[in-house]
């Protein structure tokens, strides 16, 4: 059986007539009556009745036209999907800091783009179970991370900030203790944990305030009136590092997922995403430390 047997079982479905099928389609009467005995031959059934009138499905034809329509529909799907897969973008999912910090830099063919998508873990965990995504950049293990294939697995550089106008204390070891320490609301946030963690265990009575989005955090930190554990892709010329007294740094491991599926081009593109991140990740781990430089 061939694909265009269906196409003409189809048109004779459609116009009741083997010659108006034929004239359709640009074939003689014959080769359309020969292509339809050799489906029913085929699936072993009488598939129409004929008769000086036309023809008319019978009840195994109505079954095969159920078939034949979805096979028509796929087949016409892929004419339009495959050859256009090459220049259809990456579909990238990260988390809101990950986003802010390292997608805005990642080096891809300026003629396709990227699709950036940020949510939270949990919205870009199923969006990649959908298809939705062809990858997530993650600061944190997803569940049942198994199911998918890990591309790349990093430390994060991070470290503490405040404005660039904000003296540093005990030659600069830290930061005056009357300012506040700004932490993401999300409590599965990695740099909350941390600092958590380090006010806890120091006894510091410095403030804590929450913020709900990072451009929060950083234009208070910015300005001078807080403090923040970040990532140091995201320290500006507007802020210094220093180190805080009692701070005990754990690393931050952030990963690349993917689907165990992809098409070849999508996984020529993920692993130049994850070279370019690679390369941002070490520049930062290595680069000189901000100290309050201005802009």
């Amino acid at each position: 059986m061939e694909l265009n047997d269906l196409e003409i079982f189809r048109s004779v479905a459609k116009h009741g007539s083997m010659s108006k099928a034929a004239a359709e389609l640009g074939y003689v009467q014959s080769n359309v009556t020969s292509r339809i005995r050799a489906l029913e031959e085929e699936f072993g059934v009488r598939l129409l009745d004929r008769s000086p009138r036309g023809a008319s499905l019978r009840p195994e034809g109505e079954r095969l036209l159920i078939y034949a329509d979805r096979i028509h529909e796929w087949i016409e799907q892929a004419k339009l999907e495959v050859p256009s897969a090459e220049r259809r973008p990456l579909r990238i999912g990260a988390t809101q800091t990950l986003t802010a910090a390292y997608l805005q830099e990642v080096l891809l063919d300026p003629e396709e783009g990227a699709q950036l998508f940020t949510r939270t873990l949990d919205e870009l965990s199923a969006m990649l179970d959908r298809g939705e995504l062809d990858l997530m950049l993650v600061n944190r293990e997803p569940e049942r991370a198994e199911r998918w294939v890990r591309m790349l697995e990093a430390d994060e550089p991070i470290g503490w900030a405040a404005g660039s106008s904000v003296s540093a204390q005990a030659a600069g070891s830290a930061f005056p203790p009357e300012l506040p320490v700004l932490a993401a609301r999300d409590p599965l946030c990695p740099y909350r944990r941390q600092t958590l963690n380090w006010l806890a265990e120091t006894d510091s009575p410095r403030r804590l305030i929450e913020a709900d989005t990072l451009d929060s955090v950083i234009a208070i930190v910015e300005s001078g009136r807080g403090i923040a554990l970040l990532p140091r892709k995201l320290h500006t010329t507007r802020m210094r590092e220093a180190e805080m007294p009692g701070f005990r740094e754990e690393a931050v491991k952030i990963a690349v997922y993917a689907r165990a599926e992809l098409p070849e081009f999508a996984e020529r593109k993920i692993e130049e995403f994850c070279r370019n991140l690679q390369g941002m990740i070490e520049q930062d781990a290595n680069g000189p430390i901000k100290t309050g430089e201005t802009a």
